[in-house]
């Protein structure tokens, strides 16, 4: 299983965790292939804004492909290492 750099990840993180009401912030993710998938739960029910969706997409190098609602949850797919 592949993981980001700890940098980026901590940089995604803390635009990811301005969406999570929860004290503890998490950053779920999942790397297949050329695509990246974060996921956060639907009870956050703040959508990420155009602006963070942009940072992150430069942050890994990519480009958002599109926000799914998914059993509880949000995925925001990315394809990153372009």
């Amino acid at each position: 299983m592949a993981n980001l750099d700890k940098d980026i990840e901590a940089k995604i993180e803390e635009i990811i965790g301005k969406y999570q009401k929860r004290e503890t912030k998490l950053l779920n993710y999942l790397i297949v292939d050329d695509e990246i998938t974060f996921f956060l739960p639907l009870s956050d029910d703040e959508k990420i804004s155009d602006d963070d969706l942009n940072k992150i997409s430069e942050l890994i190098d990519g480009e958002y492909i599109q926000t799914d609602s998914v059993n509880q949850e949000y995925r925001i797919r990315f394809r990153y290492g372009l």
